[in-house]
């Protein structure tokens, strides 16, 4: 996600040495506003800590990434001295279903954003060509799956590829952020997200890192992106040089912090790898957007598995909540909730230190199991008021609701809504949680005229996080438009929490022992806390549904179709032309419509010709009419013998219908005896 539509922003030439361009990344912040230098630049006796992080693997999700690869040294070498240490076990290119995902040229802007986004997380130390990655240490997947036309199944794939050797998944990408956009991961990501906390890195759960978005411009909001609002995300939003919030950067209730990344066109932007193919020189200091503000978050979790491997998804939740600093912005309105937690929409729980998530991580202890509750789905079918007045639903959780789940205090409030209104982007929802805590879910968007209003959309706030899980719920809906269109509905809500059963007060003693922790007595001694081992979870096949494998598919199916019509269409022009149709009227008379004149058929190498039954006379142009043929049980015959009901039949007719009824005869007696009657010329004994 890089600034104007664009995955990344343009290309630079290479001017200074790259221990000048560390210096300068690292420093972005210095002196700018107070206590945010110790993010990119720890103290002196944490330094060899934070930037000598174990080859911990984190995945690019991305149009690939530029590594150094056996068939590229001669041609490039320079990526061998720059870029990182490359995981070929965690890569794969989902676009052209093979493992190596070094991006295509393409002649808009050179698919370079992966090759930016992985230099960012572990481009290696003194290079003396670029910059250096935040966890220098660890080695870089590339995952390729955006260079081309994306599926469910492919998503999915990505999510989960290779989940015992990627640690962390770094996606610097999401739906348009063009202020009119209401998307996410459809059924199999959403799948693959929850799978991916549950079964990836043995048991302790993948790390899914998400950009915000770049669609401030558009007053857009990531509430309406599904990767930045699922709970199984770690969504980051960007800041410039100065700490302020860019004019791309989206605001969001369910945002959890911020890193830096680029501004406007007169301040710094991200020093990053870059791929030197077209006109790439192997290095930029263009690189802005979330798109670069998500991968340093990356790389500073990195560094926190690094000193504590079994941290699991939701403690990395955790310890950014509890360790991201609030500073003064003055375009920034910041909200203190019950448990002490500050957070604004505009730069969630504040800025990401490296110092602080890693002595929070040195002593971190897991925390209790997921609890969730779910309401009843909600019916309302009531019309949202114009301003100034708004509709109000409320929803009471009592402490017999969560006591089979054993939730006491929140993490994730999700509310899913289904709205019908005549332009969706007239709408603001906010929701309260007990406390009074107000999250602004969805923002108006003057851009998005959507008549379908919402289907099913959840939103989600993390504004309320630590408080009690017991109390009244209440979701609020205006409509900003005018009366020229007809008034929205609330159809229905649905209200879903998620928390543990941590108490009120083991979260105060928690606060109180990391905010001890950053002194860095834990971080410089030999303390350390057992870790458990993870779960052996064998890596699983995927099969890759890529858009070709569609296309194929459907031109096969389309034979198939094609094949099936063109085989029944033969069948019934065949037994129009040979066959006969019987139509009887009465309980007596049949008449046979003799289609193809003579037929032939082959029966034991006999052939018989099929001729008009019995007393043949023109009934109508085209038909020959006979008597119906009983069984003549009557006149002393064999059971199961055949002779014609009319008693005056001459010979000559009999002998006609026997040739008729043979073909019936041989099917009754048994094909070999009707043609041992045949071949004597008692024909009448075989009918």
């Amino acid at each position: 996600r890089g600034t104007d539509g664009q995955q990344a922003a343009g290309r630079r030439d290479v001017a200074h040495p790259g221990l000048q361009r560390a210096t300068a990344q690292r420093g972005l912040a210095r002196g700018v506003v107070p206590g945010l230098a110790r993010g990119f630049a720890p103290e002196p006796q944490g330094y060899q800590h934070l930037y000598s992080c174990a080859p911990l693997v984190g995945g690019c999700l991305d149009v690939g990434a530029g590594f150094c690869l056996p068939h590229s040294k001669e041609q490039v070498p320079e990526l061998c001295l720059w870029l990182c240490f490359q995981s070929p076990e965690g890569s794969y290119d989902l676009n052209s279903n093979d493992p190596d995902p070094m991006p295509h040229p393409d002649e808009e802007n050179g698919n370079h954003h992966g090759t930016r986004c992985a230099g960012e997380i572990a481009a290696v130390p003194n290079n003396s060509f670029c910059t250096v990655g935040v966890a220098y240490g660890s080695r870089i997947a590339g995952i390729r799956v955006l260079d081309g036309p994306l599926t469910d199944s492919m998503e999915a794939i990505a999510f989960n590829k290779h989940y015992q050797i990627n640690d962390i998944y770094s996606c610097s990408w999401g739906p348009d952020d063009d202020g009119k956009t209401v998307d996410g991961p459809h059924q199999l990501g959403k799948a693959a997200l929850q799978h991916g906390v549950i079964a990836g890195r043995r048991g302790f759960g993948s790390i899914f890192v998400v950009a915000s978005g770049n669609g401030g411009q558009h007053s857009d909001n990531c509430n309406y992106d599904g990767y930045a609002n699922s709970i199984y995300t770690v969504t980051i939003g960007a800041v410039d040089e100065m700490g302020s919030m860019p004019f791309y950067a989206e605001e969001c209730a369910s945002m959890l912090a911020v890193t830096f990344s680029g501004g406007d066109k007169m301040m710094r932007s991200i020093v990053t790898t870059d791929w030197d193919l077209q006109k790439g020189t192997g290095c930029t200091e263009g690189h802005t957007g979330t798109s670069a503000a998500a991968p340093l978050a990356a790389g500073m979790i990195a560094l926190m598995l690094q000193v504590r491997p079994c941290l699991t998804w939701r403690d990395v939740q955790h310890i950014i909540v509890f360790t991201a600093t609030k500073y003064e912005d003055r375009h920034a309105k910041w909200d203190t909730n019950q448990a002490g937690f500050s957070h604004s929409h505009q730069h969630g729980f504040g800025l990401l230190n490296a110092w602080r998530l890693v002595n929070a991580a040195k002593i971190w202890e897991s925390v209790p199991y997921l609890a969730s509750y779910v309401s009843p789905a909600l019916k309302e079918g009531r019309s949202i008021p114009l301003l100034p007045q708004e509709l109000e639903a409320t929803w009471n959780v009592s402490s017999a609701d969560l006591q089979l789940s054993g939730m006491r205090t929140l993490e994730h409030v999700a509310v899913t809504v289904t709205i019908t209104h005549p332009r969706r982007g007239n709408l603001e929802i906010r929701l309260f949680c007990p406390s009074g805590m107000m999250s602004l879910i969805g923002t108006t968007r003057s851009m998005d005229s959507d008549p379908n209003g919402f289907a099913d959309w959840t939103f989600s706030t993390v504004r309320c996080w630590g408080e009690e899980a017991q109390g009244t719920y209440r979701l609020v809906i205006r409509d900003t438009g005018d009366e020229s269109l007809r008034p929205g509905t609330l159809k229905q809500w649905q209200l879903t929490l998620y928390g543990s059963s941590w108490s009120p007060a083991e979260m105060k003693e928690r606060q109180r022992l990391l905010e001890e922790a950053m002194s860095g007595r834990y971080l410089d001694s030999n303390f350390s806390l057992p870790c458990p081992p993870g779960l052996e979870i064998p890596e699983e096949q995927h099969y890759t549904v890529t858009a070709n494998t569609l296309k194929t598919l459907l031109l096969l199916g389309c034979f198939a179709v094609f094949w099936t019509f063109y085989y029944m269409l033969e069948v019934c022009l065949t037994r129009n032309n040979v066959g006969f149709d019987l139509s009887c009227s009465g309980s007596t008379a049949c008449r046979w419509y003799p289609h193809g004149g003579k037929h032939r058929a082959l029966e034991n190498g006999l052939e018989m010709e099929a001729v008009p039954l019995y007393r043949e006379k023109e009934a109508e142009e085209g038909e020959v009419e006979c008597e119906q043929l009983q069984p003549a049980q009557e006149d002393g015959g064999e059971e199961g013998s055949w002779t014609p009901t009319h008693p005056k039949a001459p010979p000559s007719s009999r002998a006609a219908g026997c040739h008729e009824a043979a073909p019936a005869a041989a099917g009754y007696l048994g094909r070999e005896a009707a043609a041992e009657l045949l071949s004597e010329g008692r024909e009448h004994q075989a009918c």
